[in-house]
């Protein structure tokens, strides 16, 4: 039993409960859930079925559970020894204090959650979708962005960046040319099978990145089939955004690329091909490099906000939004979103993908005795609006809402899922999910490229965030 709800990694909303104690008093069991914490030995350990009583002053933790999980208890001489004989190691040696208990002193993984998200440098290393504090620091400290809070580098490692982002030393690599205006040469790759697809069944992303400013745009796809209807929007995206027309378009060799439509298309508009040599991904690099580092930001966002994996093209979108407005080596001093547009953008917005989302209910869409908001999650920003994208796991739907308070430090319980039903805010727009079995909820039903718009974000005086 525990009487602090901040070191719960999740929790059943829906319990509830008393427990008596030997002096036949009662109190109220609120909540259970999980509390994962670290061992001696550096391993992480779930403590599962953990009842919350608010009134607890102390934590209490049941011999008699440890005993039925295959754990071995030595009491000796004063000493209390927990064991694992599992991986014959000990998990805790506690001494008898001078009451005749053994104190044990722990602390649970979502506690060091919290403690980083209220340091400014984590909290926004979380919201940069795991950008390395270097780049943090460039940003800030070259005015690149605004809204970024003063930078400092921590003397401790990101776990969930070791997981997801490890990769293998780098070649050194020499000069390419480099165009000297937006859209004189574009870069496209597609990645995937995805495995799972999407809710939408969508098992691709093709990516278009400019070599001059470095901004990416993402499409998603069912089949590869689809890469020339996808490259014609991006065409006619950019070309009226920029006032100018693609010049070179560099692929690989794939079938997609190659096709009799695809070849006739870019000669019908005048656009040069550049094809790599055949087996030489490495002539295609800004490309390859640039799906690399978006399926490492994909992976992190989904590990750290514990979400499913079939909201990776929500992630993906997120993971766009966050590199356009990341530096680069490639352009100096600027971040690839100000090199294409020529503003300096603002990312005061940006919000830990997959924390919990209160979006404000209006007046119109409840009745007097009503909540006046519904908890979700937080998947980016709108493409269409001024807007947050979240994500409601109870209705399945898509919530499109300016007005927002954030739960950072805290995710959605998809294993113990709330029995609570809320109503669902249609504030700009509705995307209906389709019917799949929870947890594998998503929704990537708007195939557009992101980065379109420029959301500006302001936070009033009572701490709701809203954007626009």
């Amino acid at each position: 039993m525990s009487g602090s709800k901040s070191s719960f990694s999740n929790l059943n909303e829906s319990f509830h409960s008393t427990v008596s104690f030997g002096d036949f008093s009662t109190v109220k069991v609120m909540r259970k859930g999980d509390v994962k914490i670290h061992t001696k030995n550096g391993l992480v350990k779930t403590i599962s079925n953990v009842l919350y009583v608010p009134d607890l002053k102390s934590n209490l933790l049941s011999a008699g559970q440890l005993q039925e999980k295959g754990y071995v208890i030595t009491i000796k001489k004063g000493t209390c020894e927990i064991y694992d004989p599992d991986r014959r190691s000990s998990i805790a040696t506690i001494q008898m204090s001078s009451n005749r208990l053994f104190p044990i002193e722990i602390e649970s993984i979502q506690s060091c959650l919290m403690a980083e998200v209220k340091d400014p440098s984590w909290l926004w290393h979380f919201r940069y979708g795991h950008l390395s504090f270097g780049g943090l620091r460039a940003l800030q400290q070259k005015t690149m962005v605004t809204g970024l809070p003063e930078i400092t580098v921590p003397s401790l490692v990101c776990e969930d960046c070791v997981v997801s982002k490890q990769h293998r030393s780098q070649f050194p690599k020499g000069k390419s040319w480099r165009a000297k205006d937006v859209l004189e040469l574009v870069h496209s790759d597609i990645c995937g099978p995805i495995n799972p697809s999407s809710n939408g069944g969508k098992r691709y992303l093709i990516t278009f990145i400019d070599d001059f400013s470095r901004k990416t745009w993402v499409y998603f796809l069912q089949e590869k089939s689809e890469a020339l209807t996808m490259f014609k929007r991006f065409k006619a995206l950019v070309e009226n955004e920029a006032g100018k027309t693609i010049k070179s378009l560099r692929t690989d060799r794939g079938g997609e690329y190659c096709s009799k439509e695809f070849e006739g298309f870019c000669m019908q508009h005048g656009i040069r091909r550049e094809l790599t040599a055949a087996y030489t991904p490495q002539q295609n690099g800004v490309s390859e490099r640039k799906n690399r580092t978006i399926l490492n930001m994909v992976r992190t966002l989904l590990t750290r906000g514990r979400v499913p994996r079939t909201f990776w093209p929500e992630a993906v979108n997120w993971s766009i939004h966050v590199l356009n407005r990341s530096p680069t080596f490639a352009v100096q001093n600027k971040t690839p979103e100000e090199a294409w547009s020529g503003r300096r953008p603002a990312v005061d917005h940006f919000r830990i993908f997959g924390c919990l989302a209160y979006a404000h209910i209006p007046d119109a869409k409840r009745k007097k005795l009503d909540d006046k908001a519904e908890k979700c999650i937080f998947l980016g920003v709108s493409e269409s609006s001024k807007a947050y994208k979240l994500f409601n796991p109870l209705t399945k739907k898509i919530v499109t809402s300016r007005d927002v308070i954030f739960e950072e430090e805290s995710t959605w319980d998809w294993d113990g899922q709330q029995s609570k039903q809320v109503l669902y805010d249609d504030d700009a727009k509705q995307e209906q999910v389709p019917a799949l079995v929870m947890p594998q909820n998503s929704s990537d039903t708007t195939q557009t490229a992101t980065g379109i718009s420029q959301p500006v974000a302001e936070v009033n005086e009572k701490g709701a965030q809203s954007v626009g």
